[in-house]
């Protein structure tokens, strides 16, 4: 009788367990998306401004919020 318990109880933790991730939606929320990753100017002469814009996407369902962007 103990042993039948106990191999139920462990079905039910097992089955709670992984049914979970069964159930489990995919993330949701902003997803960025850039189209390039960096971008080479080749050569600059010394003193020359020179720009670039990256265009950034978001292919999420929620807003995206860019708060921080460091050059590198």
């Amino acid at each position: 009788m103990k042993k039948y318990f106990n191999m139920v109880l462990a079905c039910a933790f097992v089955s709670l367990f992984f049914g979970h991730f069964a159930l489990a939606r995919e993330l949701q929320g902003p997803k960025m998306f850039l189209e390039e990753l960096k971008f080479d100017f080749g050569e600059v002469k010394e003193g020359a401004v020179v720009s670039h814009t990256f265009r950034v996407l978001n292919q999420g369902d929620q807003p995206l919020e860019i708060r921080k962007v460091k050059p590198g």
